[in-house]
């Protein structure tokens, strides 16, 4: 219903409730753009970690090279050693001190077997011998490369030189002639050194480059060498707690400094080492975050012209539902339309002239028409373009009915549908105003019920009357009876049915029943009921038949049923059923079934697959009645 053709309540109400859907819009509206904008955060944390990952895989890169160097240098330091020409030795290192080690190698020294000292690089080369006097043989490193099968190159801890005051990373190579063990040469390499190459990249206090053991001792950090070597990570790190894995990322507000960043590290390969690299979480975030604030503010300000523009348009509502006033009766009309469609619709004015159709009656009606074409025509127009059928669907009722609202239902003999035809008067007070027609097809409800019918009074699975159903037309029989017309019941019971279900399945125990239920189609006469009463339990009315004759039908029907093969794909199935018989002669329908029941009792337990009758006291009279 417009909002012109409301009294000035609901108008307050239309409008409220207006308002609070545009409220809810604004709110969701609101709701997306906050997930929107988290959405770019989570995409930009994303781009910041997949950065992250690359700049580590590259820069991981560059320090293998780099311990690949060191390898090799030690690896030819340590065969030139063998030759004993230590002139060419300290050449040699002098080069590797301008070359790969740029100056920051503290000393280089060489240990025998046992540990003691054989040669330092910043001992004068005649020093006096006595240099044998130190020893290494209680560090780790040569302790380990000391072991039999132990990597020949070897990465420890950094540890502070006494005397530059420098943390010195300890790289060792084990010295071997002929797999004989014959000492360690170890370079002592400032930490500094191995993180100046990633302060070229990473200048900036926000971001760190660190390399750590596997275990999470730092070995060198761009920022704070002083607060980090000689400790380790924490423990909680996912390259210390997951060994087997290569490459990670987390995020976390360092505990050195206190700054967030996103992280990004990988293993070295070949090397006990781990790269780690991260960027400030504020550096990165904080482009979009600019940007989402600018989003905001602009989104903001045009909420509220929304809501400005909304209050505008408002306030025109209430001015246009003042002027269209004169347009209630054609907007009432109109209103009372869309209450009631989905139908074909016929709309007139008082004076039976057509104000409105829509395209069900056109295509209801076959008119080949539009809806607009037929407005204005009137009542009797209408009737001269549709069938004789048809036209007496839409006959006006007598000025005496025409404030009552009326309801038929009609067939449509040509197509076969049923219509239910609902004519509404369209009334102010006392006023008359017009009337509409509502034609609704009702073809399905009705093929609806018909169906829920039969499903309320045969059995699903054999197509036989249910119980409720098959109880009505004994009740119906047992009236008969009354009369003198003899009858009886019989009820059937599968024998050992549980163990068919058990040992074959349910879907094999149905196509038993479904057999069952054909013998049983083909031995009753045309006149006789058979229902399906239970899971495995059928029931059979036989009218006007004597004991005696309902005793040989149901030998027959045993026999019958007893033949019937089930055939499955790998066994045929053979059942027997047990039948029990109750005249129905001078009984009320508990005491039959009683009888009945009694009787299929007597059956199952003189051995089954048999016919059992319970003796009544009228039976013989009945018998000689019909005789």
């Amino acid at each position: 219903m417009l909002t012109s053709t409301i009294s000035r309540h609901r108008l307050w109400i239309r409008l409220a409730l207006t308002w609070l859907a545009f409220l809810v819009l604004l709110l969701v509206y609101w709701l997306r753009l906050d997930a929107s904008h988290h959405n770019q955060l989570v995409e930009a944390e994303k781009h910041a970690q997949l950065r992250a990952g690359q700049t580590a895989h590259a820069l991981s890169m560059q320090v293998r090279a780099q311990l690949m160097s060191i390898d090799f240098v030690l690896e030819h330091l340590a065969q030139h050693w063998l030759d004993h020409d230590e002139v060419v030795f300290r050449k040699l290192i002098d080069l590797a001190q301008q070359g790969i080690f740029t100056e920051a190698l503290d000393v280089l020294i060489v240990a025998d077997t046992d540990g003691h000292v054989l040669f330092e690089s910043n001992a004068q080369q005649d020093q006096d011998p006595s240099l044998r006097r130190l020893s290494i043989a209680d560090r780790d490193y040569f302790k380990k490369l000391a072991q039999p099968g132990a990597h020949n190159f070897l990465i420890s801890r950094p540890e502070r030189n006494t005397l530059t005051q420098r943390w010195t990373v300890q790289f060792s190579y084990k010295i071997v002639k002929n797999n004989t063990f014959l000492g360690v040469i170890v370079a002592s390499v400032a930490s500094e050194h191995l993180a100046e190459a990633f302060k070229l990249v990473y200048s900036e206090q926000n971001d760190v480059v660190l390399l750590a053991l596997d275990d999470g001792q730092y070995l060198a950090r761009t920022h704070g060498l002083d607060e980090t070597l000689g400790e380790k990570t924490p423990a909680e790190r996912e390259f210390t707690q997951q060994p087997d894995k290569h490459k990670g990322h987390y995020n976390l507000a360092s505990p050195i400094d206190g700054v967030e960043r996103i992280y990004a590290w990988h293993r070295i390969p070949g090397f006990p080492v781990v790269l780690s690299l991260g960027l400030s979480k504020e550096k990165v975030l904080t482009p979009v975050l600019l940007a989402i604030k600018h989003s905001r503010t602009q989104n903001f300000i045009a909420t509220v012209l929304l809501i400005l523009a909304a209050l505008w348009i408002s306030n025109l509502v209430f001015t246009k539902a003042k002027q269209n006033r004169s347009l209630l009766q054609s907007k009432e009309r109109l209103a009372t339309l869309l209450d009631r469609v989905p139908a074909a619709v016929l709309l007139e004015n008082e004076s039976n002239v057509i104000v409105s159709v829509n395209e069900q009656l056109c295509s209801l009606f076959n008119l080949d028409v539009k809806p607009q074409s037929l407005i204005g025509l009137r009542h009797e127009q209408l009737l001269e373009m549709l069938n004789q059928e048809q036209a007496a669907w839409l006959q006006l009722p007598s000025s005496t009915l025409k404030q009552k609202q009326t309801t038929e239902e009609v067939d449509d003999e040509v197509t076969g549908r049923s219509y239910r035809i609902d004519w509404v008067p369209i009334q102010r007070g006392q006023r008359y105003l017009g009337h509409v027609w509502f034609i609704h097809d009702v073809s399905l409800h009705k093929q609806k019920k018909q169906e829920l019918m039969i499903l309320a009074t045969i059995d699903a699975l054999t197509g036989l009357h249910n119980r409720r159903s098959f109880l009505e037309i004994l009740q119906q029989q047992l009236l008969l009876t009354r009369q003198h017309t003899p009858g009886a019941l019989l009820l059937l019971d599968i024998d050992h049915f549980k163990r068919v279900n058990d040992t074959y399945g349910h879907l094999a125990g149905d196509l038993v029943i479904q057999n069952i239920t054909q013998a049983i189609r083909d031995t009753l006469r045309k006149d006789d009921f058979s229902g399906r009463i239970g899971g495995e339990e059928f029931a059979v009315l036989l009218p006007k038949v004597t004991v005696q004759h309902a005793i040989e039908l149901a030998e027959r029907l045993r026999k019958n049923i007893a033949a019937t093969p089930t055939t499955l794909p790998t066994k045929t199935i053979y059942v027997t059923v047990s039948i029990g018989i109750a005249s129905l002669y001078q009984q009320d329908i508990s005491g039959v079934q009683n009888q009945a029941d009694q009787a299929l009792y007597r059956a199952k337990n003189a051995g089954r697959n048999r016919v059992c009758c319970i003796e009544h006291t009228a039976t013989d009279a009945v018998d000689a009645l019909l005789e």
